[in-house]
């Protein structure tokens, strides 16, 4: 039996994708200068201060720090400390995925397939999630091969193909 590509991302969205993309990004943090500020966000994230944690990553995100970035998409997408918005999800996740964030192009690839924000629209989930197959994440070699997932399921399915 086939799976179905809407019931997996569903399940993807959860608490499930924001606890793996905190522990990866307390694998690397982008550039020394601004180290201390993500990592003071991080630390606030985990223990539940959500607005600290945005107060740290906003400023980073709009100077180009791609897992600032990344997070924002998902606080957005989830509603996490701010009042949850897909479109301004969107807004962050693409700027780290233009950055060759993996994490990112993911996460783009299935709020395209899921309808979150933008029409729904499986061709361009599948662009995205080859993005992701391609690119090199330094934080976390599972992103790739969770793509990969992704875009068999699609094919499988006919989604988008």
């Amino acid at each position: 039996m086939l799976l179905d590509l809407n019931v997996l991302v569903l399940e993807m969205q959860g608490s499930q994708m924001g606890s793996l993309i905190l522990v990866l990004m307390t694998l690397l943090i982008s550039s020394p200068s601004w180290g201390a500020d993500y990592e003071k966000g991080l630390i606030a994230y985990e223990r539940g201060d959500l607005s600290a944690a945005l107060e740290k990553w906003r400023p980073l995100a709009e100077q180009g720090n791609e897992y600032a970035q990344l997070h924002l998409g998902y606080m957005y997408s989830q509603g996490k400390g701010v009042v949850q918005s897909y479109r301004e999800a969107l807004k962050w996740y693409r700027l780290a995925a233009n950055q060759g964030n993996a994490d990112a192009q993911l996460a783009l690839g299935i709020m395209y397939s899921n309808g979150q924000g933008v029409v729904q629209n499986y061709r361009e989930a599948l662009r995205w999630y080859r993005l992701a197959v391609e690119s090199e994440n330094e934080m976390d070699n599972s992103t790739p091969a969770q793509a990969q997932y992704y875009l068999g399921v699609a094919y499988a399915n006919g989604y988008g193909v």
